[in-house]
This record gives structure tokens, sequence and C-alpha cells, in this order.
């Protein structure tokens, strides 16, 4: 029985897989085999047999077949879940390559180099489309799962490595024009991967360096949302200490800071930069109270008593609770 978080996952993956399934099955008999052309993964090497063999069997039967060594990686590696995943967006992605056939008929561009780009765009999409919910099509998609948790690297980039050795098998056994056509969606298809998972998910580090650290910090949480961290550090010329702010944003968010802290203090130096991945719990809390306890939680007794202070007088001074003075005069 899955716990309705799970179950929630599970009814959004498929949905993803569905539609993204639909999306790449259109680039593939649309764009792609009407011009004999390659793609990547799994599929690629599908579409080779498909071509030598001739049609004996139909593509999304290859595609199947081919599909089944890959599930043992994804029990092995990924869980009974991601396995479960992974065989019904097999099955789905099979059957809809099937389905989709008579797109083969219609001849939608003339131009083999167009096919191939508009093939890249609707493969990368919709592969996207899948990844952004949390499935995959089977294929290659668990190895590059697996890859991506291991080192960290984008499966966008994975799949392009993997592809790059199934076109050097496609230039030998179809034609080297097939194989450079198909680079080109290759790599189409990896960046608009890579765009559509990330999408305005993408997260912007923040460095900023100004001589009003607190008033920055205390704009960043209340204007923006977000938490922010200061790091001392020291002028290579002037040998002055200074206090650099350390804030993850999304990519939304960078032209809001930007001129929040430009209007604050225009001498401030930003420097912004990519964040390939940000692991962690966000700050998006306007008050510090869940940040002090989880300070004082993870902190030990001596530490836990400065953190509270620390933490003491930064509510204070965002007025998150009254002073000494206030009380006072209350």
């Amino acid at each position: 029985m899955l716990s309705k978080p799970k179950y929630l996952s599970t009814v959004k993956a498929i949905i993803h897989i569905i539609i993204g399934s639909t999306v790449f099955a259109v680039g593939v008999q649309g764009f792609i085999v009407p011009h004999k052309l390659l793609s990547g993964g799994i599929s690629g090497l599908s579409l080779i047999i498909y071509y030598v063999t001739q049609g004996i069997l139909s593509l999304g039967s290859i595609n199947f077949l081919l599909n089944i060594p890959v599930l043992y990686a994804a029990w092995r590696w990924l869980g009974r879940w991601h396995l479960g995943i992974t065989i019904l967006g097999t099955i789905i992605m099979s059957i809809l390559i099937n389905l989709l056939s008579p797109l083969e008929a219609l001849e939608l561009t003339k131009n083999p180099i167009i096919g191939g780009i508009l093939g890249g765009l609707f493969s990368g999409l919709g592969l996207g489309i899948v990844y952004r919910g949390g499935g995959n099509t089977g294929g290659m998609d668990p190895i590059a799962m697996i890859i991506r948790n291991r080192f960290g690297l984008q499966i966008g980039s994975i799949l392009f490595g993997i592809n790059m050795m199934i076109l050097i098998v496609g230039a030998i056994v179809i034609n080297i024009e097939a194989a450079a056509t198909t680079l080109i969606s290759t790599y189409l298809a990896a960046m608009v991967t890579n765009k559509v998972i990330t999408g305005f998910n993408q997260r912007k580090a923040m460095f900023i360096i100004s001589y009003k650290p607190v008033t920055i910090c205390n704009l960043i949480i209340d204007k923006i949302g977000r938490g922010a961290t200061i790091l001392n550090g020291e002028g290579a010329y002037t040998h002055q200490p200074k206090q650099v702010i350390m804030v993850v944003v999304s990519l939304l968010q960078v032209a809001r800071l930007k001129a929040a802290v430009e209007a604050e203090d225009p001498t401030a130096f930003m420097v912004i930069t990519d964040a390939a991945e940000v692991i962690g719990t966000g700050f998006s809390a306007r008050s510090t109270n869940g940040a002090v306890e989880r300070v004082l939680q993870t902190c030990d007794p001596v530490k836990a008593a400065e953190a509270e202070q620390m933490i003491h007088e930064v509510q204070m001074a965002r007025n998150e609770i009254p002073s000494q003075e206030h009380k006072e005069e209350q």
C-alpha cells in the first residue's frame, strides 16, 4: 500500500510519462524514421535493428525487447518503485511508438537536416517532461539516473555521452550521413532535456560584498523570502575585513534581489553564478523561529548557547521579539 505522498508521486510520474512519451514518439515517427536517421539510447539501437531487418518487427516491439536487460539495473540500484516506473514507462513508450507509426507516411519534412533538428527538439522535450515528473521510459534512462546519483552529472549530458557511442555504431552499420545528422539531433535533445528538467527551478548562487551586511541580510529574508550566510573575508588590496553574504535564489528571484540590493547599497559588489545542485532545507519562512529550533537541535551544548544568543540578537534587530528597552516602556 503506497503512502499518500508516494501515491501522488506515482500519479504525477505516470502523467508525465504519458505526455512525454507521446511527444517523444511524435519526434521519432514524424521526423527521425522518415529520413532513416538515428536516435540515442535504446531507441537508437532499436532504429538500427529496425533499418537492418527492414521492419520485420515493429519499432516499439524492438524497443521493448531491448529494454528487458535494463530492468535489472533499475531494480538493483534504484529500488522497486523505480523498477515499477521503468516497466510502466517502457510499456507506454513502446505502445505509443507503435500507435504513432502512421506519422512516418505523412512526410512532415522533406529535408533530413530539418527532420533531425525537429526530431531532436521533440525527443528532448518529451524526455525532459518525463524526467521532470520523476519518471523514466526505460532504455538508458535508469543507467543515466544511476550515474547521476553517483557522480552528480546532468542527465542530458550523460545521455549525450552514451549516444555518441551508439552513433559510431550507426555510422558503421547505416551510413555516416545519417550519423552526422543525428549528431545534431542528439545534441539538441540533450540541451532541451536539461533545460526542461531545470526549467524555472534553476538555482543561482549570489555572493554580495556590502558595507551594510545586516541590512542586506534582512532585505533578503524579508523581501525575497530566502536565508543567507555571512562569510568573513578580507580585501586583498586594503587588507580590511569584509563580510560576504552568500545566498541561493531561484532564477526568477535574481532580478528582484539585484534591484533590491542596488537600491539599498549602490556600491555593493555582486557575483552571480549557476548552482548545479542545491541540497538542504530552504529558508522560505519570514520568521527565524524555525531556524532557532534547527540550530539548537544540531549544535552541541556550548555552541547552542552561542547560537541562541546570536539568533536572539538577529530577532531583536528584525523586531520579531521586543527588546529590553521596549519591554520597560510597556
